[in-house]
This record gives structure tokens, C-alpha cells and sequence, in this order.
């Protein structure tokens, strides 16, 4: 039999050896979670799990230009007996204190937009407070009421953005489906950007002060009735408490 015979110094040598193997080891696996970790994002509200799947969704409408329409807006969505949520930007509110207050007394939910509709990943965290608060004060000072609900100025938002809103007390909101009426898009092409794809906690969005809106809404409210959905407010759509939004936007009550 034959033996292998290693010198006290070899042996040290080995275990040393060893021991930077086990510790590249732990240190993988550790670098493996940092990375996975930072993987992990902070997204907004796209879209909600309803409790037993209910055919509820929101419709959210941005108002950052004109106000125009809004009557012929506010009068559609009285017609067919629906409150909306309305996402104003605060120069808008500044700009427009009467509609604001009468879309406020016609009982739709308003929401914060931002006060300038500024792009929010851009600026540092003292500005980001400050388009949230701002906008919520003016909003606040014409009805009363603070908003509790933030939808970034073009849908634009990193982790800091979001971080930034949960921090201050705000529910972060998105969308699921796009009318993309700012583009000029005609009744026809809105009702095929909406209609084909509803499905519940489904949060629209639309904007005033575009070409079709305002003719398209009484259209696509109307077939989005007909097939059984009901309209809710975003405030009352999502789960407010704990929650988790999955890697989709989607909400989940915890």
C-alpha cells in the first residue's frame, strides 16, 4: 500500500486553499442575491385583482392642457351614471380653479398629476416632493380634500419616483389600457385600443383637451356597460392598505 505523505507546511498550504474556496463560495452566493436584489423594481399600480375576479374597472382621464370639454365630458359620464377619476396637474388647477371645483362637486375622484408635469426621473428627490405636494396643495385649497393617488407626467417613473410617493402617503397609479387620444387617435381606433382587451381591475386612460375624447367616451362607455363591467373610481378599484404588485403592475390585496 502506498502512502501519501504531506509536509506541515503543505498541509497549511491545502487548508489555506480551502479556505478561499469556501469563502469565493459564500461570497458567489451572497453576490447572487445583491444581484437578484437590485433586480427587483418599484413599479406603480398598472392594473388590480379584484376580489372573486368582479367585473370592475376605473376610468382615469388626465387633464395637463385645456379645459374646454370638460362640461361635455362631465355631462357624458352623468349620463351614463359613472364617476371617474381625474389626474390634474396643478398649473392646470391653477389655471382652471372652476373646473376643478365643479369636477369635484359632481363627485368624481381627482387625483395628483404632478404640478408642472415635470419628468420626474430626472430630478433629484427634494424636487420630486415638491411637484407631488404642490400640486396636492392646490388641489387641496379648491375642494378641500387632499388626493391621496400620484400618476407620473407621462407615465414616466424609475424606484426613487415611486419610493418617493409611497414615502409621502400616495398611491402610485398607471394604466393597463392606453386610448393614446393624445395622438389624435379617432373614436374608431380608440374603441379598437380598448374594447378588444378589457378584462377586470382594468384601469383606462384618457385624456381631456384632445381631438376625439370627448366623442369617443359615450361610445366606449356605453359597450364597456353593455358587456357586464362596472365603472368604479381608481380610489375604490385598488386595495388600499397592504398590498404587493406583482412584476405586471398588477395589485394584490396581502
Amino acid at each position: 500500500m502506498r502512502y501519501i505523505i504531506i509536509k506541515r507546511s503543505g498541509l497549511y498550504t491545502l487548508m489555506l486553499v480551502a479556505g478561499i474556496i469556501i469563502l469565493l463560495s459564500v461570497l458567489g452566493v451572497r453576490k447572487i442575491a445583491v444581484d437578484v436584489a437590485s433586480q427587483i423594481r418599484h413599479l406603480p399600480i398598472y392594473s388590480v385583482e379584484t376580489p372573486n375576479q368582479e367585473q370592475k374597472l376605473a376610468l382615469g382621464i388626465n387633464c395637463a392642457w385645456g379645459n374646454e370639454d370638460i362640461p361635455q365630458i362631465l355631462d357624458t359620464l352623468d349620463s351614463y351614471q359613472i364617476k371617474a377619476t381625474f389626474f390634474l396637474v396643478g398649473d392646470w388647477c391653477k389655471k382652471f380653479p372652476e373646473s376643478v371645483a365643479l369636477i369635484a362637486n359632481k363627485g368624481h375622484e381627482i387625483a395628483n398629476h404632478s404640478d408642472t408635469h415635470a419628468d420626474m426621473p430626472s430630478l433629484n428627490k427634494q424636487h420630486m416632493i415638491d411637484e407631488i405636494e404642490n400640486c396636492s396643495k392646490k388641489i387641496e385649497q379648491i375642494t378641500g380634500k387632499k388626493p391621496n393617488l400620484f400618476r407620473c407626467p407621462s407615465g414616466a417613473y424609475n424606484d426613487e419616483v415611486i419610493q418617493t410617493a409611497v414615502e409621502l402617503g400616495y398611491y402610485p397609479i398607471q394604466w393597463s389600457l392606453d386610448s393614446l387620444d393624445w395622438k389624435g387617435k379617432t373614436v374608431a381606433e380608440m374603441k379598437e385600443r380598448i374594447i378588444p382587451k378589457l378584462t377586470y381591475g382594468d384601469i383606462l386612460l384618457f385624456h381631456n383637451d384632445t381631438d376625439y375624447t370627448a366623442q369617443a367616451l359615450p361610445e366606449i362607455i356605453r359597450e364597456i356597460q353593455q358587456k357586464g363591467y362596472e365603472f368604479v373610481t381608481v380610489g375604490e378599484l385598488i386595495h388600499q392598505g397592504d398590498y404587493r404588485v406583482d412584476s405586471t403592475g398588477r395589485q394584490h390585496k396581502q
